[in-house]
């Protein structure tokens, strides 16, 4: 099916997310420890999903404009407010574009690790919100639950095309500014920015007390440079283009490129920061396994 999480995610790599669970360090801080939010028979409540009437339900709740369509029962089921909200938070720039070969590129990368993610979360009836992001903020869905708002976050992901250059730490603070409400952000980005304005920018989410998981999204050729022959370098974010022999500057190019690897470590390392390193070669599927499973067994 060309449509919502279809899109991203095949039937295998689905099966695999059903056994799984996400959390957050904060869903144990408060007397709702570890709990989900869970339907109620109420009004004051978000609206989630339908389900089919059963004798004894209240009649209060259910949809007539439903029933004058199909002439079946059905009634609103609504959310209580629940203890673990998810934020998504994408680099849609156009160093994201990038791909060597015939794989994914890194922003549809990170759109299939957002997916999982955002699948997990509805799957267990917490809410998701997703943002697309570059110099500005493109696309913004705030967080909820149900499987009609799942199927809107991957189409929204799909549909975004990377063009536009990056300001990774500006519009970090900008979404640092706007989510008030403790969460858990992760974010999916290849981090081309200044270190230190990095720091202050992630520094700035956890001012706030939400839980950071950072998903360093990468292709394989970034950090192993494999090229051999001279040709023509661009640069994805402002057009320029370098004339080189790789085999003259391999050695310094990773040696570089390891600094900042390393760099972006330390920084999450020093906020209390999850940092995750997701090549774009790592299938999604196992890979998001690996990481639940981790996660679980460090106590997140």
């Amino acid at each position: 099916m060309n449509d919502g999480i279809n899109r991203l995610l095949n039937a295998r790599e689905i099966a695999r997310l059903n056994r799984l669970t996400l959390g957050s360090r904060f869903t144990v801080e408060g007397s709702l420890a570890g709990a989900h939010r869970s339907p109620l028979k109420g009004f004051s409540v978000e609206f989630a999903d339908y389900r089919q009437y059963v004798a004894g339900d209240d009649l209060r709740h259910l949809d007539w404009r439903v029933y004058g369509k199909n002439e079946r029962l059905y009634i609103r089921q609504y959310e209580e407010e629940c203890n673990l909200r998810v934020y998504l938070l994408v680099d849609g720039s156009n160093s994201m574009a990038y791909s060597r070969g015939d794989g994914d590129s890194k922003y549809r990368h990170a759109c299939r690790l957002a997916g999982a993610l955002a699948y997990l979360t509805v799957h267990q009836q917490d809410s998701v919100g997703v943002t697309i992001f570059d110099s500005e903020i493109r696309a913004n869905l705030p967080a909820k639950s149900g499987l009609e708002h799942l199927r809107v976050v991957a189409n929204t992901l799909c549909d975004h095309q990377p063009e536009r250059d990056t300001d990774v730490a500006l519009t970090l603070h900008r979404l640092a500014e706007k989510l008030r409400r403790r969460a858990l952000v992760v974010v999916f980005s290849d981090l081309f920015d200044d270190l230190e304005r990095l720091r202050n920018a992630l520094a700035h989410f956890r001012r706030r007390r939400h839980d950071v998981v950072v998903y360093h999204t990468l292709d394989k050729a970034e950090i192993e440079f494999p090229f051999r022959d001279i040709g023509n370098f661009l640069d994805l974010e402002t057009g320029e283009t370098l004339i080189t022999n790789p085999r003259e500057v391999r050695s310094a190019y990773q040696e570089a490129f390891a600094d900042f690897l390393q760099g972006c470590q330390r920084i999450c390392a020093g906020l209390d920061i999850e940092y995750v390193l997701a090549p774009t070669d790592r299938p999604v599927g196992a890979f998001i396994q690996e990481h639940m499973i981790r996660r679980r067994r460090a106590g997140r």
